[in-house]
């Protein structure tokens, strides 16, 4: 495939790195890679830079997708363009000490007000000066299909979970949250569901991420939720090495190479 027709979709968290590379509509997956370190950086990333030639290539388009955790999602009627800190200084007790950035959700009348550690995003600009940049609630939100159901979207990357709920075609809460035992996972989503009325018969949980579905979290799930699907990615595997990796690990990444930019 001649360079120009490729697109790169990256996804930086906390912890993880992952890249994917497809043609231009994001399609056709063609390369991909997962990583974790006990602290994502702008060194580490580049040194999986330094490791990926195809990281180098000329690219029709780059999309890359933030998972920090600090966020909040504002109604457009009380976002201050002066005043964005202080949201993120309230929900998580005046401890950011990084960039903030205010993301505009047309379709839903909210800014996602949002904080990137130091150096992260200079980094991006460094290595690929001409990209689209967003938080992944942001995405999620974009990509929502606008109906009455009550949907429970989970995506897990290790250590960590990430979820939002809609409720007839109200956003609810988006948050992501550290977890060590199935238990916590458990623990957190039904007391989500006890906390807005949510019926554990008739919610719509689409789960995508670093799950298994032979592991003891997939079965407790279904234990507690009648409707649990697993979203897969849409591409068409063009070439991918040796990985043995179930697709839905990588949803998120599919969502982003398919993002309008």
């Amino acid at each position: 495939m001649p360079e120009g027709d490729k697109a790169l979709a990256m996804r930086i968290g906390l912890q993880h790195y992952s890249f994917a590379i497809t043609d231009k509509t994001g399609s056709e997956l063609h390369a991909l890679a997962y990583y974790t370190h006990d602290e994502i950086t702008s060194d580490v990333l580049g040194m999986i830079y330094s490791q990926h030639e195809e990281l180098r290539d000329s690219f029709a388009r780059v999309q890359v997708c933030y998972d920090y955790p600090d966020s909040v999602l504002v109604p457009a009627e009380y976002h201050n363009q002066e005043g964005q800190r202080p949201f993120l200084d309230a929900m998580y007790g005046g401890s950011v000490a990084s960039s903030v950035v205010a993301e505009a959700i047309n379709d839903w009348k909210l800014y996602n007000v949002y904080a990137l550690p130091d150096g992260i995003r200079e980094w991006v600009e460094r290595m690929f000066p001409v990209y689209k940049d967003r938080h992944r609630y942001t995405m999620t939100l974009e990509m929502m299909p606008s109906d009455s159901a009550d949907h429970l979207l989970i995506d897990f990357t290790p250590g960590e979970f990430s979820f939002v709920v809609l409720k007839e075609n109200r956003i609810l809460i988006a948050q992501t949250l550290a977890y060590t035992t199935p238990e916590d996972i458990l623990y957190y989503l039904l007391k989500t569901c006890n906390q807005f009325s949510l019926s554990r018969g008739e919610v719509q949980l689409f789960i995508s991420g670093m799950i298994e579905k032979e592991s003891q979290l997939y079965r407790e799930l279904y234990l507690y939720f009648l409707n649990v699907s697993f979203r897969e990615p849409a591409w068409k595997i063009i070439s991918n090495g040796d990985n043995d990796y179930p697709a839905h690990f990588f949803t998120t990444l599919n969502d982003l190479a398919q993002c309008a930019s």
